[in-house]
């Protein structure tokens, strides 16, 4: 049996899912553990497929993305808690200050 290949999102697709996952968290669709509670997943699927027609996002789909994103974001935010790191808001990216304190955080 081949290896499914991971689906390429575009950049719409996941500016979009992150706002569709913001709104279900204001919603209170989540649980005490910060674990989406049943058929969230199925929900986010819909709503991407009637915004992107066409797109055949599964449930799969979705949930491998959330899972990414959320090990992205616990990344980002290690880094961040590191001195020498910042955010650049308008580049929606964490920008370093040299060559050295990324070698360093490289190492731990």
């Amino acid at each position: 049996q081949m290896a499914s290949i991971p689906r390429q999102w575009t950049e719409q697709e996941t500016e979009q899912f992150v706002v569709f996952m913001e709104e279900l968290v204001v919603e209170g669709k989540r649980a005490d553990a910060g674990q989406f509670k049943p058929g969230v997943f199925q929900k986010l699927a819909d709503k991407m497929n009637e915004k992107f027609s066409g797109c055949g996002l599964t449930v799969k789909h979705i949930r491998n993305k959330h899972k990414r994103l959320k090990e992205k974001y616990m990344f980002v935010a290690e880094m961040l808690g590191c001195s020498g790191f910042g955010w650049n808001s308008e580049k929606m990216c964490v920008e370093v200050d040299s060559k050295q304190v990324l070698e360093a955080w490289g190492k731990v």
